[in-house]
């Protein structure tokens, strides 16, 4: 849902990932709520707001600085378990995953 939020904000569509559901609503808050949820979920850390700040953010009349703005930080598995070991002796599975933009391998050990 990031992702696709994300790529219509891109393309200047963010609306279209409003509910249809949702009736009345004012688009200009909707759209402020979004960006801070970008804000949010930036994918280093120190580029995220203070929890005091996204209060402000959404409580107050505060623009946002969209220009800091850089795709959020998600988890996505990128092709699960490797299949069965090549080796007999080892009974060892990889998995890989991608956080943003920075790949880490996990390692599972089973018994024989």
């Amino acid at each position: 849902m990031v992702v696709l939020a994300w790529q219509l904000y891109e393309e200047g569509k963010l609306l279209e990932a409003v509910d249809p559901e949702l009736e009345e609503y004012p688009p200009e808050v909707i759209i402020k709520y979004m960006k801070v949820a970008f804000f949010c979920t930036q994918a280093t850390a120190s580029r995220r707001p203070m929890m005091s700040q996204v209060v402000d953010m959404l409580s107050r009349n505060v623009k946002l600085n969209e220009k800091q703005l850089t795709p959020p930080g998600f988890f996505q598995d990128s092709g699960g378990t490797s299949g069965e070991p090549s080796d007999k002796k080892s009974n060892e599975s990889s998995t890989t995953y991608q956080m943003s933009s920075v790949p880490v391998s996990i390692t599972q050990l089973t018994p024989r």
